[in-house]
Parts: C-alpha cells; structure tokens; sequence
C-alpha cells in the first residue's frame, strides 16, 4: 500500500539508534527523504544515514540539542540548505530521563529533564511549524513514554514533563488544524530494544503485567508511526495513541 511518503522531507530525532533508527529505515523505505537528527551518537548516525541511502532518498545529518533553542534554527538552517525544502513532518523521538525517586533528586538534575522532554518539544514546534502552516500541509509526532499518562514514582519528572506535551499538542492541534497540520502523540510502554538491563526475574514479573504477554518490539511502534505519517491517518489530529501491550487502558 502506498503510505503517500515518497518525496516528503521528514525530520526523526534522536534517530541514529533504536526505535529513532528503526523509523528512518521504514520511512526511507516509502520514499521519504530522511533529516536524521542525533546529539551524540555520530558514528551510529553516519552508519544508519548510510543504510538510509541505499534507498535512494536524501538523507541529511544534523547534530544538536533540542532542549537549546539556538541548536534547533541552526538544525533548520541545515535543513533548509540540504534538502533544499521546507521539513514535511516530524517525528520527536528525542528524549532524556533518570530513574529514581523524586527525593533522590538534587534540585539542579531536574531542569535537564524538563529542559529535552517539554521545552524540546516546543522549540521543534516554534521552529519548524509556521513553515508547515504557509504549507498547509504538516504533520508532528511526538514519541512518549506511558508514564506521561499513568504516572510512575521513578520516572517522576521525565513523564511530567511529557504530561505537558500531551496537552500542549493538544491544544496546538486546534489551533493549527485549519491550516491542515496534525499533532500527535504516541505513548508506549515497554519496549525491548535489546538492552534493558533487567534481570530475569524482574523480566518475568514486568511481562506478567502485559495482557499480551510480552513486551512491546521496535516494529510494533514503527508501524503506528508509518500509520499516523501516512495519508491514511489525515483526519486524526490531537490524539494519544498508546502502543502499550494492554498495560493501560485509560480512556
């Protein structure tokens, strides 16, 4: 089926390994053309630009912190000479979290959190989205975790901090959805990429908590991205779409 991605220019953060990578490749594979966004993994970034070429689509790097204003425009000014046109759609996979308690915190550690998880979403929105506007045409994803949505006593400040996308996307939407730009938010539980650092007990005991039984793959979360990029997707707008194995079932 055709997604209707071919020739769109999309910009992933945090897209030089695991789930950002994962949907590069699958948005490269329909034809889009890739801004592959990364902050410190270069040599991943280039390896993964490079499997994205093979496509035959543009793919471009840009390096930055999302949570700095100033890194954003100097990645649009990339941008817009490389791909030599506006960015179509984003896909913010770009995150950053501590797990702990929020007494275990020093007052200074939290500002980063908030700093990549909220205001990184606003300055990717202040930055790219009037062009999208001129455009009529855009779409934004904003990649979470559930914890923004359920709350989570060791992941406190990353999933307020996301908590407040959930309601600035949704008020984003209807300001922008006479000018035909869709913003949306993907909220996932538990995803295996690999490297989770559990044990096999504690394993055992987070799987029993998945109706499904197992916890979430890379591709489970690629397809409902592809899905919301896709022309298919054109009249969903200020929605949550929780791609979370049953582990929540909020309204």
């Amino acid at each position: 089926m055709d997604l209707g991605l071919k020739g769109k220019n999309v910009l992933i953060t945090g897209a030089a390994k695991g789930i950002g990578r994962r949907i590069a490749l699958a948005a490269a594979s329909e034809g889009a053309n890739i801004a592959l966004h990364y902050r410190e993994s270069e040599e991943a970034a280039r390896e993964t630009a490079k499997e994205i070429s093979e496509y035959g689509v543009k793919v471009s790097l840009v390096k930055g912190d999302i949570a700095r204003l100033e890194d954003v425009r100097q990645m649009k000014e990339t941008l817009d000479q490389e791909l030599e046109s506006v960015v179509d759609y984003i896909v913010n996979n770009a995150g950053w979290t501590q797990m702990k308690s929020f007494f275990k915190y020093e007052p200074e550690e939290w500002k980063r959190e908030v700093d990549v998880c909220f205001y990184g979403v606003l300055n990717l929105v202040h930055t790219f989205m009037p062009e999208m506007i001129g455009k009529n045409q855009g779409k934004f994803i904003n990649i979470i975790g559930d914890s923004a949505r359920t709350g989570d006593r060791n992941l406190i400040v990353s999933a307020a901090a996301r908590s407040g996308t959930i309601s600035f996307l949704k008020s984003l939407a209807q300001d922008v959805g006479r000018n035909n730009v869709q913003c949306n938010t993907v909220s996932l539980g538990l995803i295996d990429q690999g490297a989770l650092g559990f044990n096999e007990a504690t394993l055992d005991k987070l799987i029993k908590q998945y109706p499904s039984k197992r916890l979430g793959k890379v591709d489970d979360v690629t397809a409902m991205i592809l899905f919301l990029l896709s022309e298919s997707a054109e009249w969903i707008t200020g929605q949550v779409v929780s791609v979370n194995g049953g582990h929540s079932m909020l309204g």
